[in-house]
C-alpha cells in the first residue's frame, strides 16, 4: 500500500495537461483478485483430515464515465465465493462464504506527464450481501446455529488504483482498496 502511495505521489507531482482519462470518455473494467478473509478461511481448519479449500474471486466488473478531466462516476458489481470441506471425528463438515456486491463508485484521476498511465483513487457505497454456512453429517449439529447472513445489506469500497494503456481502448489496471477485495487486477476498455 506505501508503494502505490508513493507511485501516485510521484505521478501527481509531474502536472500537465497531457492525460488518459478525461471528460466523456467511458471505462469498463473487469477484473480478479484476492478477497477479504481469504487468508483466513483457507488456514481455518487445515488441522483436520482430508481439508480441501475451494474459491472463486472476487470477481468484479465496473463501469466509469468521465464527468470531468479528473472526476468520473459509475458503478461496479462483485462477486466472490469460498468454502471448505474436512473430516473430523468422523463426521463430515463443509462451510461457505458468499459475497455480492453492487456499488455506486466515485473517482479522482491524477494528471501524469505519461498519456498511458492513469492513476486514481476513490469510494464507493451500495448494496454488499454477506452470507456463511455451515453443514454436517453429525446428528447433533445444529445448522441454524452456524448460518450468518449480514444484518445491513449497505456496503462501501476505497481504492487506489492505476491503469495502464496499451492502445487508445484498451489496457491493463490494478487497485488496492477495502471493500470486496484486497486487491484485484485485469483488463479495461475504453468505449
Amino acid at each position: 500500500m506505501k508503494k502505490l502511495t508513493l507511485l501516485l505521489f510521484l505521478f501527481s507531482t509531474t502536472l500537465s495537461n497531457a492525460q488518459v482519462f478525461e471528460s466523456g470518455s467511458n471505462h469498463v473494467s473487469l477484473g480478479y483478485g484476492l478477497g477479504l478473509g481469504y487468508g483466513r478461511l483457507l488456514n481455518a481448519y487445515q488441522a483436520y483430515d482430508g481439508y480441501k479449500f475451494s474459491g472463486f474471486g472476487p470477481v468484479q466488473l465496473a463501469y466509469e464515465h468521465g464527468i470531468t478531466d479528473n472526476i468520473g462516476v459509475g458503478g461496479s458489481v462483485g462477486f466472490s465465493s469460498y468454502g471448505g470441506t474436512w473430516l473430523q471425528t468422523n463426521y463430515n463438515y463443509k462451510y461457505s462464504w458468499k459475497t455480492l456486491s453492487i456499488m455506486v463508485r466515485g473517482a479522482y484521476h491524477f494528471d501524469v506527464r505519461n498519456r498511458d498511465i492513469d492513476p486514481y483513487g476513490g469510494v464507493g457505497i451500495g448494496f454488499m450481501k454477506y452470507s456463511y454456512s455451515w453443514t454436517s453429517s453429525d446428528p447433533n449439529f445444529n445448522e441454524a446455529n452456524y448460518n450468518v447472513s449480514s444484518a445491513s445489506p449497505l456496503g462501501y469500497q476505497i481504492f487506489v488504483g492505476a491503469r495502464y494503456h496499451f492502445t487508445d481502448n484498451l489496457g491493463a489496471y490494478a487497485e488496492l482498496g477495502y471493500g470486496l477485495a484486497l486487491f484485484n487486477a485485469g483488463l479495461t476498455f475504453k468505449l
